[in-house]
Parts: C-alpha cells; structure tokens; sequence
C-alpha cells in the first residue's frame, strides 16, 4: 500500500520524499531531484542534498515550520512555500508539505511528504502585481508625475506627466536612475528615507527636493514615495508621486528676502498683515487679512484672541504652542500652519509667519509682525497627492483579489470535474448513472463558464478607480453556490434553510458576490459538526439602511478568545485540517472591504458559528 501511495505522489505531486530523522536518513524521489534539473544518480539520498538546494534566506522560514510541527507534535501543519537552486542556476518555488508518521514519545521518528513546483503560480503573482493594467489610469491621466523605481534606482516605468515636466521622452528617461536627476545636495537626505522605508521603520515618506532636467536647469519638487513589498515581504518596487513646487519655492524664497529686508508688510502679495503690540496688549490684522476670511474691518476688534477663538479646534493647540514658544524664545522663528473659520462657515488653511521687531528693556518679544497667507490650495492639491496615492494602492488590492478569486473559485470547478470525470471512467459505473452524470456535467461547465464571465468582469474592473456594480438577485447567487456544492451537501446529508426572500435585490459586484458566497458556505460545510446532523441556515437582513446576509451552521465552532483575532488572516488555520490553506475568510474580508463593507463572525466551540456579511 505504501508503494502504491508513493506512485500517486509521484505521477500528481511530482516530488516525494521519506525522512528519517534520528537516523539521519532521506529518500529523495526521482522526480524530486528532476524538478531541480538532475538525474537521479547525480544526488546523493542526505539532508545535506536538501540543505544544499533550499536558497539560505529561506531556510530560517522552512526551519521555524518543521519545529512548529515538531512541537504541536504533529497539530500545526508542515507547509510552506520556499525557494530551491535549480541545476542551471535558476530559481524554482516549491509548495514543500509533510507530516510525522512515526513518533517515539515526543521525538520524531519518521517523516514523509512531497514537492509542487509553484513556480509559474509566484511567476504569474508577481507579475500582476506591477500590471499596466492596473496603474494605466493613475499614470497615464495623472496631473503629476508618477513612476515606478527599482531597488537600484533605475526608473522601470513613467507617465507623460513627469516626462514634460523634465523635458526628456520616456525612453530617455528610463534608461537613468533617480540618483541621477536628483539635485546632488538633496541626494543624501532622499537616501536617508529610502533606507528607512526598506528595513521597515516607515511605510512611506515624502520630501521636498530638486531634479535636475534635460537642459541643466533644476526644479523644484513635492515628493511621495510608497514601497511595494510582495507576499514574503520582499521589497519589489517604488510607486513615487511627484509634483512640481518650483513656482511655491520661489514665493517662499521671495518672501524670505522680504523678510530680511523688513519691506514683507507693505507689498501687495494678497496676503494679510498682523501686528501684535505686546507692550499694550493689541493686535492688529490688515483689511487683507479679514477679508481672507470673510469678514469686514469694523467686524474684528483688536483684542488678542479674536483670531485664536476662530482657528479650528483639532488646531488650536498647536498654534497656540507655537507663538507662546516663539514669544519665549525657545524657537528662532514663527511659522504654523493652521484652519481658520470663515464668515460662511467653511475653514480656510492659513500660512502664518512672523518675526519679532521690538524688544523690550528685558530683552523680552516687545511687537511681532506677521504674514497671513491663504494656502487652501495647496493643501487641496496635497490631499489630491494622497488620495492618488491611495487609489494606487487600492488598485493593487484588487489585483490581488482577483488572483485570490481565479485560484480558489475555479479550483471549486475543476475539483467538481474530476469527480464527474473519475466516476465516468469507472467500469462499474452504470449507463443509466454516467447519463445522469452527464447532466451534472453540464451545469458544472455552465456554472464555470459564468464564474469565467464574472473573473473577466473583475479584470476590467481593475483599470478603474471604482468597482463597477450591477443590480443582482441575491437569491440566485446563494442557488448557485448550493448547486455548486450540491455533491458535498448530498455526500454529508447536509440540511440547507434558505431563508433568503426572492424578490431580495442589491447592487454589488457578482464576481465578489459569487467568491463570498462560495467560500462561506464551503467552510461550514467543511467544518460541519461529526456529531449533530449538520445544518445551515441563511438569512437575509436590512439595518439602518445596511443590506446584507448572514451564514449560520451548527458545525465545530471556533474558539474565538484564542483564535479570534487571527480569524481573517493570511494562511491562519485554526482546526488542523490539513487541506486549509489559510487564505478563504482573508480573501472574503478583502473583498467585502474592497466595497465599503464589513464582516463580522460570532462562534462557540461545538456549537457552531455565524457570519454576518454587510454588503453595502
């Protein structure tokens, strides 16, 4: 029997291999050592072979698992994604699982498993994951520049936006590196953040510094910059925003000349001018400054605080700090930036400068004079910079999703085909049986075909800022997910109670809807109770306005105190099954987020457990 299990290893796995381990002895297959490249004979049945092959960055990640699985003496599951040296110096993914057969107490005796080659699979991950599609509308209709960096600097890709503000075409521009351009006195500090970003000590950071353009000329820059790490956590690549900030250094730079020359208060910059007499205790604010706000001259007294009690409240506090430490001279100048109510109820963002004048015979702050400067622009168009940000990130999510979705909905499909097709094959099985076969077969390839319909919707979806919805029966959708599953619901006497109304509309995204759906009712019939006759209830609701559904079985349960706030995350598994991969309820929650919804989970062990999907 075990030889018979080794040849199905070998023919569906491709890898197998025996491990002894207190004698340190190992059986590599055959087409484990071919999946590296070699014959048989060319290597030697050790760990040492094995050791060899596993690249050294991931050996820390393989040897934590195997004492995982040592520990939980056999409860936690050997499986891991690493990567192994092929013979021709390429690398290859390997999904490595195994599991202790033999014990000695404590000790492990005896190990086997196999080897998949998910090379492709990472190949195809990582590709997504920097796909035109994906970023075509945040480059190529962005106001500002965006590009993306290498590790080395080197630009990898560029929009028309940053190229006419350099002046060089994009194939010019991509055969340099950002240190290249960079204004060699701002170098070292954009490095400094780099470095930051890469070991992790800051997500993203922005800074104001110079490029230098084609023509020798120098501009100055806004900029934000993001890392984009892969599933191990390996950096991939640079998603940085620029915005050209020459025209605002320049008013900063005249404004600072200004300054030094006493003349800032009497020039017709459109800003407001204040004079604060701390001798007399009275402060003056030019007709500039009020009329900034919305208000007239006669309707502002000259009391200290009158401007205070306007600046919004999440402000006022550092603004006051700020002038009360200027005042007492623990700060060599003034500058805050903070909201001031307006007239007509808005907030307006105001630049506020000043320098002290006057001293007193105590050398104390005796008048200081101050600018106003309306700069409700820019912190607009600096949200507009965030927010583009975002919508960049947000769009990598999805293409992530969406990768998630095509690897578990259409395994669902191609697990019900091999069933059909294994019994088809059976000799004993009748003619009347493979004509009803037949039947399942059609609506198995009916019901893919649509799932193919609504992965290819998800795919434009990608290239859009929003999600496109459409109005969808949410009936139909949980039909769909129970005959999809009809053969397991048979198999384990399943009771299903469809509570859900049928004239129950929504507008939602069907492909988000349908990988739901699928992956909830999936997990409670996987996690059905062994004891009690397993049952499955779903319901419909509409609170305050929020619709949604909820998933309710009397299977096993989960123990929430311990495992609660794991639940939804990647490759977490809670009930020792050693087909789960973790990843069902992590996809679910970033799909039920990705439209503004929420998922909530109660359960008890033995009991059963509920999910509570708010889909809008």
């Amino acid at each position: 029997m075990e030889n018979i299990y080794k040849i199905i290893l070998e023919e569906t796995l491709a890898g197998y291999w025996d491990c002894y381990l207190q004698e340190d002895k190992v059986i590599l297959s055959a087409a484990f050592k071919a999946m590296f490249g070699y014959l048989d004979h060319e290597l030697p049945d050790t760990t040492e072979t094995w050791a060899k092959l596993i690249l050294p960055e991931d050996m820390p990640r393989m040897d934590a698992c195997l004492k995982a699985h040592y520990e939980s003496h056999g409860k936690n599951p050997f499986n891991i994604d690493v990567r192994y040296k092929h013979k021709n110096g390429s690398i290859v993914w390997i999904n490595t699982t195994g599991r202790v057969i033999e014990w000695d107490g404590d000790t492990p005796l005896r190990m086997v498993g196999c080897h998949i080659d998910i090379t492709d699979k990472k190949t195809i991950e990582q590709t997504l994951e920097i796909s035109e599609e994906t970023f075509r509308n945040a480059f190529e209709y962005s106001p500002i520049g965006v590009v993306l960096v290498s590790m080395a600097g080197k630009f990898m890709k560029v929009n028309k936006s940053i190229c006419e503000m350099l002046g060089y075409t994009a194939e010019e521009l991509m055969t340099k590196t950002f240190q290249e351009i960079t204004h060699p006195e701002d170098l070292e500090a954009d490095l400094a953040l780099l470095q930051k970003t890469l070991s992790g000590e800051i997500r993203t950071y922005n800074l104001e510094k110079r490029y230098i353009k084609k023509d020798g000329s120098f501009i100055w820059i806004l900029l934000f910059v993001a890392l984009v790490r892969d599933q191990a956590g390996e950096p991939l690549y640079f998603v940085s925003q620029i915005k050209d900030i020459t025209e605002r250094k320049k008013a900063e730079s005249q404004l600072k000349e200004s300054e030094r020359r006493w003349i800032f208060a009497s020039e017709g910059t459109g800003g407001g001018i204040w004079d604060f007499d701390l001798r007399n205790n009275t402060i003056f604010h030019s007709k500039q400054c009020l009329s900034m706000i919305g208000l007239e001259e006669h309707e502002f007294s000259n009391e200290p605080g009158q401007w205070t009690k306007r600046v919004h409240p999440d402000d006022r506090e550092r603004y006051i700090a700020d002038v009360r430490a200027y005042i007492e001279g623990k700060t060599d100048i003034y500058s805050n930036q903070h909201r001031v109510l307006c007239k007509d109820g808005t907030y307006k963002w105001i630049l506020d400068r000043g320098k002290v004048i006057e001293y007193d015979e105590n050398n104390k702050a005796a008048r200081i004079i101050g600018t106003h400067i309306d700069i409700t622009e820019q912190k607009q168009q600096e949200q507009h910079l965030r927010e583009t940000l975002e919508v960049v990130s947000s769009q990598n999510n999805r293409l992530l999703n969406f990768a998630y979705i095509v690897s578990h909905n259409l395994r669902t499909h191609a697990s019900n085909f091999k069933m059909i097709m294994d019994v088809l094959a059976d000799p004993h099985t009748s003619e009347e049986e493979k004509a009803e076969l037949s039947g399942h077969l059609a609506k198995v390839s009916e019901q893919l075909n649509e799932t193919i319909t609504n992965l290819n919707e998800v795919v434009s979806i990608q290239t859009n800022v929003d999600i496109q919805k459409s109005e969808i029966d949410l009936l139909s959708y949980f039909n769909r997910a129970v005959a999809l599953l009809s053969n397991d619901i048979s198999l384990w006497h399943i009771h299903i109670d469809n509570q859900i109304p049928p004239d129950c509309t929504l507008v939602y995204s069907p492909a988000y809807l349908e990988s739901i759906i699928l992956n909830l009712v999936s997990n409670a019939i996987k996690y059905r109770s062994a004891t009690e006759h397993p049952e499955i209830t779903f319901k419909y609701f509409n609170e305050h306005g929020r619709q949604g559904f909820t998933i309710a079985d009397n299977g096993i349960g989960i123990d929430m105190e311990k495992n609660g706030n794991d639940l939804f995350g990647m490759y977490k598994t809670f009930n020792g099954n050693r087909d789960a991969k973790g990843m069902g309820l992590f996809i679910t929650k970033n799909q039920v987020e990705a439209l503004g919804g929420k998922i909530e989970v109660t359960s008890q062990l033995g009991k059963g457990t509920t999910f509570k999907v708010y889909l809008t």
